[in-house]
């Protein structure tokens, strides 16, 4: 399984923690080039993931408040 489709199916809290963890790695500032380009790669899915979630959540909230207007 690739790791695109493995950020797809990760929970807003699973892919929160796995972008702490590479942050903390990045800043470390031990990793090889190649290794930082990977991990800022992964980092963007799990950005992206994390703000496809939160815009799902964002718009069940605004059915919910629009439903009781």
């Amino acid at each position: 399984m690739s790791k695109e489709l493995e950020t797809k199916e990760l929970s807003f809290e699973q892919a929160l923690e796995q972008m702490t963890r590479l942050v903390d790695k990045l800043e470390s500032g031990e990793l090889p080039l190649e290794e930082s380009v990977a991990a800022f790669e992964l980092g963007v899915k799990l950005s992206r993931r994390c703000e496809a979630l939160l815009d799902k959540a964002e718009q069940r909230l605004q059915v919910l408040e629009n439903g009781e207007e």
